[in-house]
Formats: C-alpha cells, structure tokens, sequence
C-alpha cells in the first residue's frame, strides 16, 4: 500500500469518527438544553407552590421582603448558573461546526479526486464541500437560542435586583439591557474566536540568528587560526564542535573563540537576509521576532572581558560621545561585574549592534532565558518555544534540527536552514521544510501566504 491509499484510508477513519462526535455533540447539546430548562422551571414552579399556599397577598410579599437577602442571592446563583450553561453549550455549538468544517473537507477531498463528470458531481452534491462552511455565527439557526438563554437569565437576574432595589425601577431597566446584550456579546467574541483565531496563527515569522542570519561556522574556523587549528566549515557536522573528537577541537578552544568578544560584534552576514526580511515584512505584512540563545561570556578572567567590553560600548550609537548617556556607559562595566545580568546583558547590547549595522528591521528581539532547549510549557522559560506558543507564531527558520522539530508542533511552517549539521533528516515531521536561501523562504512564504 503507498503512501497516498495510506492517507485516504486514514481520512476515511477520520471522516466516521468526526461524523459520529458531530452527532453526539448535537445530542448533547438537546440533552443539556432540556436539562436547563427543567432547572429553571424549577424555583418558578416552588414560586407558585408557596404563592397558592400562602393564604393572602400580603403574607406572601411580607416573608418575601423577610429574608429578601437570601432569596435574591439564591436567583442571582441561579441566573450565574444559567450563563454559564450558556457558555458551555455555545462552545458545544461550535465543537459541532468544527466537525462539520472537517467533514467537508474531507469530502472535498475525495469529490476531487473522482473522476466523475462535473455535472453529475453538482448533481450529486447536497452538502458543502467547503472547510470554511458552515459559519461559526449562526444568525438563523442558533442566535434565537441565544435569545432564549438570554431571556430567561435576565428574568432571575432581575427578580434578583428588584427585590433589592424596587426602588431603582430605571437601573433595573439599565440591567435587564445589559444582561440580554452580554449574552449576544459573550456568543458573537465565542464565534468571532473560532472564526479568526482559534486555529489560525498570528502573522508573526520567528527567525533565529546564528546559522541563520549570520556565517557563524566560517567565523568560529577563522578564530580559530589564532589557536593554531586549520579547520573546514563544511566538516562542521556536530553542535557544539568539541563533541566531534575527529575535529580536533577541545572544549577550551570553544571557549576562547566564544569569550571573544570580536567573535560577536565581527560575525560576516548571510548577504540577502536583510533585504529578504524587508520584503516579506513589505509584501505580507509580517511582524518578524529575533531570537537568540548566547549564554556567553564565561570567561573567568572578567578584568580582561570587562575592558573588551567598555571599549564596544564606547564605539555603540547608544553609547556615542555625542550622548549625554556617555557617563553611565563609563560605569556600566563595574556596575556589571557586580550585576546577575554580567553574562546577559552585553553580548544582549553587541547583538543588537550587530542587527542595526547590517539594517534588519524588526518588530521583537527576545534574547533568550533559562533552557533553550526545553518546550515544556510548565517550564515557562523565555525561549522561542514559550513565545511561539503564546504568540502564537506561524512561520519560523531554524538551522537547528532538533528545535525544528519541537517548533514544528507549535507552528504551521519551520524552514530548516541548510547546514552540515542538520542534514540528518530522516522522519522529520511535514511541516519543516529545508531551504538553502532566503530567497527560497521568500518564495515558499509567498506560496503559503
């Protein structure tokens, strides 16, 4: 069996299961209505029960104004519990025209792919084949049940307030509005939430940097020499380099290169990055998020560092001689050797620098927290998995294989960015999609777009 039977088998399976959820989510929906409704029929009945028992008017209204504190906070819960049935059967509304939505599109799929004359094809077809249809915001077909629960909230919401409040006839009047309107506001932002963001990513495109923007393997190489070690880039197949004992690299070399600060502030550009992001940013209106992780420096010999670093931050725009900051950046160094922020904050200052000097325009800069690895969202580390979750991002690129894969289960697309060390790529999920050019993400973006 080839892959393509594989698939329609496997939608013919998903085509009778969601058909049988719709089902029973419309039954459940029928069931929970005539359950609200036997609930609300309830203190109306105990109402009249107590009415008929109480032999004159005045009785009645007398034990009613007796404990009106109680009885209202009863009819209030009840007009709360009412609302939140509400809210429950709505959700289940539009749990069923999901389904449904996933129903045409599968059957769409199939009416393709027959080769049935199109005439008896539209003869044929009664229900949608659209995964668009039908809309989440049912004006005919579910807005008059919204009327219902709205009308029968507000007539416990308001015997609430009037025992209270009788002699506030105009607020009641004020209230009764508010509470048929907040039914239709809470099932138009449910609907419009469905519609527009339940599934759909923000139009955001997360972009790492090394590998990415920069030629970080041809810079580590050419550092390098100043240790005596000739290394190839392309013979770079394994990150971080030491763990490859056939290069000849030792954790120490690692370190040296990386406690350099020129290393940073000196890393050559990807030529068309810049531009390309400009063009996607102009053409599709994205919003581009910059990441990077550089737990760096660690250098134990922090006078050395501290000095390196003075002297960028004099060179920075910010820091400028012109800038009347000029006299804070003189006492930052100390102020950082004292600082939890030393190892964050300026190499975070250098990548920014770098940004600005080759033009990239963009929206966010995350300099990333805590495990750069980890996508657990218990964890909530300040990582590019966390903010691709809560941001919902829709595109990254990536040149690390293993953050791919991760990022390929928060969003739509994650383009790979071609390096030796990520050509291993065997079952990687569908939707990473390896690219050797901005360029190329340029174009697959325009085709997704």
């Amino acid at each position: 069996m080839n892959e393509e039977n594989k698939f329609e088998e496997y939608l013919l399976s998903e085509y009778s299961n969601i058909a049988q959820a719709h089902f029973k989510s419309i039954e459940t929906i029928s069931t929970f209505f005539r359950y609200y409704l036997l609930i609300m029929s309830i203190p109306i009945s105990a109402i009249a029960v107590f009415f008929q028992i109480a032999l004159q008017r005045e009785q009645f209204l007398s034990i009613v104004l007796q404990y009106k504190l109680p009885i209202s906070i009863v009819l209030f819960c009840i007009s709360a519990v009412g609302l939140g049935v509400f809210c429950y059967i709505t959700n289940l509304r539009l749990d069923t025209i999901l389904y449904a939505r996933t129903v045409n599109g599968i059957r769409k799929y199939f009416y393709d792919r027959s080769d049935i004359n199109i005439d008896l094809k539209l003869q044929m077809r009664v229900l949608p084949q659209s995964p668009q249809l039908p809309l989440y915001y049912e004006k005919s077909y579910f807005l008059p049940v919204v009327f219902v629960f709205g009308i029968i909230n507000t007539i416990y919401g308001s015997l609430a307030y009037y025992i209270l409040f009788k002699n506030y006839l105009y607020l009641l009047i004020i209230f009764i509005g508010f509470f048929l309107i907040l039914h239709w506001l809470i099932y138009k932002w449910y609907a419009w939430h469905r519609e527009i963001s339940y599934l759909i990513k923000s139009n955001i495109l997360g972009v790492d940097i090394d590998g990415v923007l920069n030629k970080h393997r041809e810079h580590f190489c050419e550092l390098l020499k100043q240790r005596n070690i000739n290394l190839d880039p392309q013979k770079i197949q394994t990150l971080p380099v030491h763990d490859d004992p056939n290069l000849g690299v030792t954790r120490e070399d690692e370190r040296a290169v990386f406690n350099n600060p020129k290393y940073w502030t000196d890393m050559p550009v990807i030529e068309d990055a810049a531009e390309s992001i400009r063009k996607l940013q102009n053409m599709f209106r994205l919003k581009i998020y910059i990441f990077t992780y550089r737990p760096w420096p660690d250098n134990p010999n922090k006078t050395e560092l501290i000095e390196d670093i003075k002297k960028f931050l004099h060179n920075c725009k910010f820091f400028s001689f012109n800038n009347s900051l000029l006299k804070i950046a003189i006492y930052i160094p100390f102020i950082m050797k004292f600082s939890f922020l030393f190892k964050e904050q300026p190499l975070k200052q250098m990548t920014k620098e770098w940004l600005e000097r080759y033009n990239f325009e963009f929206d966010k800069f995350i300099f990333e927290k805590g495990n750069d690895y980890s996508s657990d969202p218990r964890g909530e580390f300040n990582n590019r998995f966390y903010v691709s979750r809560m941001k919902r991002i829709r595109f990254f690129v990536e040149d690390d294989l293993e953050k791919a894969k991760k990022l390929s289960y928060i969003c739509d697309i994650v383009f790979l960015f071609d390096q030796p060390y990520n050509r291993e790529r065997t079952g990687i999920p569908a939707n990473i999609i390896p690219v050797n050019s901005w360029n190329e993400i340029y174009k697959k973006i325009r085709k997704f777009s």
